[in-house]
């Protein structure tokens, strides 16, 4: 018994469907506004060059600094 020869020749395709769209999404989007996405105001130093973060911590470290000595009088303000 060969099973090709009891299948069917003939080969019914099946019903494509429909893939996508777009219409009425626009409206939707709009409705209650397309908005950005809400920032931090310090975003994480995470993953960033560690020379940069050892340079950045002196900095912030001498600003402070002078900041207090202005703020005691021993330094004029720049």
């Amino acid at each position: 018994q060969d099973h090709a020869a009891n299948s069917t020749s003939t080969t019914v395709a099946m019903a494509k469907s429909k893939n996508s769209s777009q219409h009425n999404q626009s409206k939707k989007n709009h409705r209650n506004g397309i908005k950005k996405p809400q920032t931090h105001r310090y975003p994480s130093l995470k993953g960033t060059d560690p020379k940069f973060r050892r340079n950045h911590r002196h900095a912030l470290h001498g600003t402070m600094r002078a900041l207090k000595e202005v703020k005691e009088g021993k330094r004029d303000a720049a």
